[in-house]
Parts: C-alpha cells; structure tokens; sequence
C-alpha cells in the first residue's frame, strides 16, 4: 500500500520553497536555499586566525639558551650576541584580515611588540576604510609591507579580486599608493594556491602568482648594491641581517685561496656579499624567486667567481658535486642556514663531513636539531669550534645560533686515525721507588689457608 512521504510536506503560503536556478542565481526566498556548512566556515576562519604565541624577553632567551647548553653537554661556551636596535622604517609589517566569529576587522601587524606604526601604515589603513573601497576590503586578506632595508617598502597585495567592482576598487587603491605613497617603489598583486595567508618563510607548500601594478619585481636590498625578489625571504627586521655576511666572515677569518658555499641561500646576499674574499663560491636554492635573485645578484659582483645551483639540499647532489675535479680540491667552506621547520638528517651530515670541508656552519633556531646535530658531526670527526647567538628580530622572540665546526685533526674527538689504536683511557705516570725507599715499605706476607682452616 502506497505510503505518502511527509519528509517533504505541500506546499503553502508559509513554507515557500526558492524557484529553480535560473541564469546562475537563485532568486530570492524568504530562506536560502543553498545550505551553509557552518562547522567548515568555522574551521577556515580558524585556519585564517594568525597563531598567538608567548614573545619571550631577551633574558628569557638568554636563559633558555644556557640552560640548554648545560642540560645537551653542549661544549664551549658561547660568544657575544649577535643583533641590533629595531626601527620601524628597516621592518616588514602587515595589514591583516583577522576572522571574530561572522565579524571581519582588518589589523596591523607589527614586525615585533611595542613597535608603534609607521605614519605610512596609518595612511593606508585609513584609505581602505573609506566607503569607496568597501567591496575591495571585503576582498582583502592580507597587505605585506616589505622593508628594503633603506626606508622605502615594496607593497605584496593578496586580495581575491572576483568581478568589476572589486577590480575597480583596486585599481583606485593602486592610484593612491602611486600619488600618495611615496615610499612605495613597487606594488604586487598575489594570489595563492591553496588559499592561504602568504609567508614568504613558509611559501614552499604553495603555488603564488604575482602580478605587477607598478614598479619592479626586484627589491633593493639597503646600499648593499645587491637585490631580491619581492617574493623571496628575509628577516621582518633587516637592521642586523644586513651586517650579517661581516659577521660571518669575522668569526671564520677566511683566506684568499678559500672556498665558500651557501645552502638554503635564498637571494644568496650572504654568499655575493663574502665573494671578494673567496676565491669560489656557490650557492644552493630549490625556489624559482631564489634563482632569478641569485642571478641577478651574481651579475653585481664585480670578482666573477660565484655560481648558482638550482636544486634541492641532498646526498645525491653533493656527491656529484664534489666527484668533479675542479671542486675536488680545495679549502671549502659551508654555510647552511635552516629554518625553524627544517632538520638536517644524519645522512645529510655525512654526506657533508664526507667531502671533508675546512669549516662547517650551521644556523638553526631549532635547540632540539642543534643537539643531534652537535653529536653527528662529533661522530664524523668534526669538532664543535665556535658558538654564536644571532638575535635578527629583536621584540619578536625569535633566535638563531651559529656554530661552526673544524676537523679534528689532533685526536680530541679520540677519531684521529693516527691515534686510534691508542685506548681512550688516560694511562697516568706511576712513581719510580729508588732503592733507598725500598727500605721504608712495610711487606706483609700472609699465607693462604688451608681448606679445612677455612672450614673451621
């Protein structure tokens, strides 16, 4: 017997359903008609929520480095702090999207805590609350203001423009950086795939495209003469980054006949800025932004003597390499700069203490990779040297240490191979006792007991 199914009941004047979709839109009814997910909408603006996380001091810093130098036996003591007093005019900032429930408030960002705004962030945050450019905020997510390091910026839009009005909006938000905005030298449109909020530091798991309104795709980096992409990493705060390639090579004193390669290099500033004092360098990249910096960096060194490799860090590429006979020989020296997120594998160290370089430096902020680290190139033979704390980004609570490692080449490690039949133990002097003290030493002779006096 038929059954009427009252899961969909008549329909009446109180309980309209929308009309079919018609022309791609649905018309309008007193309920919408395309259910909303709202657990996703909830995880995405979650998603979009920048991560809030405890900035420590600079004791604090100094504190937790100690503490983990006596806890991990790490070897040395560590050399004076590396860094430099923040300006706003040399730091990255932002105007970020940030997601309260339904509510939308765009936020200023700054490059590190109790920094006040500069007047030109101001400027701009006050054009895109003007009604005009109201469905262009809508679509706004993020504006990166990328310091060169000079006091002008480069400006990284990401902003989903869908339709005229909002591809108006941001054509009349680009006039009035270009009339109003003189420290802007460039202005990008970026887009990225997924959609997420743009990092250059943490770019590598993302497609971006990048359109140009004005300006160009190449920023200077100060007066250093060298250049990097508007794509490309760097510190948010560039006072002490800019001094770095000197503080390198003050701690390494490098000879003229020495070699130098960068891993990780990104816009290779390091590397072209220490070329005069090597006779070869290379450097090392896996990113499209890192190549056309390093190039066009190369192109600026007046010695001729760097090269750039497009590739990632692995065995498989040192071993090539250093197969050849021109890289075979040599004093080489290695720079290779983590990230937070990155480790380096024991097989990466033993490919690198494989081909036997003269120094080894490692930067990392990561105190747990550090410490493995440490031991691996200990068991390959190269000794811990020099430790230095890099503190780039004051207020930020962010920290680096640079250590430097040499062969050990007079057995303190006990893995010279001249010395490894000799036993890790210390074999200490004994007295010699003359005949005229032999007199002086009491002899007890006591007999062994019998197996029946034991018994008794």
């Amino acid at each position: 017997m038929y059954k009427q199914n009252n899961r969909f009941p008549h329909r009446t004047e109180g309980n309209r359903i929308g009309k079919p979709l018609t022309g791609g839109k649905f018309h309008a009814s007193r309920k919408p008609d395309v259910h909303k997910d709202d657990e996703f909408e909830k995880k995405t603006a979650k998603a979009d929520k920048p991560v809030v996380r405890k900035i420590l001091s600079f004791d604090d810093i100094k504190a937790q480095v100690s503490a983990w130098m006596e806890n991990d036996r790490i070897p040395g003591k560590l050399q004076a702090w590396f860094t430099a007093d923040a300006t706003p005019e040399n730091s990255d900032w932002r105007i970020v999207k940030e997601y309260k429930g339904a509510q939308e408030n765009l936020v200023i960002d700054a490059p590190s805590r109790d920094m006040k705004p500069l007047e030109l962030v101001n400027r701009v945050m006050e054009q895109l609350h003007k009604d005009h450019l109201r469905i262009f905020k809508k679509a706004l997510r993020q504006i990166w203001f990328r310091a060169t390091g000079d006091g002008r910026f480069a400006l990284l839009v990401q902003v989903n423009v869908k339709g005229k009005i909002s591809a108006h909006g941001y054509k009349t938000f680009v006039d009035f950086l270009e009339r109003s905005c003189p420290e802007v030298i460039s202005c990008h449109q970026i887009q990225c795939l997924p959609d997420r909020l743009f990092d250059p530091i943490n770019a590598q798991g993302m497609k971006v495209e990048c359109k140009c309104a004005f300006g160009n795709s190449f920023m200077p980096i100060a007066s250093t003469g060298f250049c990097m992409h508007v794509l490309d990493w760097t510190p948010r705060i560039k006072d002490a980054w800019l001094n770095l390639p000197m503080r390198i090579k003050d701690a390494i004193h490098p000879n003229r006949e020495d070699r130098f390669f960068e891993f990780c290099s990104g816009s290779s500033y390091v590397s072209a800025s220490l070329a005069p004092f090597f006779k070869q360098v290379e450097a090392l990249d896996c990113r499209e932004s890192a190549m056309q910096s390093s190039k066009l960096n190369i192109r600026n060194i007046a010695t001729q003597n760097m090269r750039f490799h497009r590739s990632h860090l692995d065995a498989n590429f040192i071993s090539k390499f250093f197969s050849k006979s021109e890289n075979a020989e040599g004093r080489w020296t290695f720079y290779i700069n983590l990230s937070t997120e990155d480790t380096i594998t024991s097989e990466m160290v033993l490919s690198l203490a494989g081909s036997r370089p003269e120094r080894i430096l490692l930067q990392t902020g990561n105190l747990e990779t550090a410490s493995k680290a440490i031991k691996s190139f200990r068991n390959e033979g190269y000794m811990l040297r020099k430790s230095i704390p890099f503190y780039l980004e004051p207020g930020r609570g962010n920290f680096e240490i640079l250590f430097l490692f040499v062969p050990d080449r007079v057995g303190i490690l006990g893995q010279n191979p001249a010395l490894a039949h000799r036993s890790r133990n210390i074999q200490r002097p004994k007295e010699r006792l003359q005949s005229s003290k032999m007199s002086d030493i009491p002899h007890f002779v006591q007999k062994t007991p019998s197996f029946k006096q034991r018994k008794d």
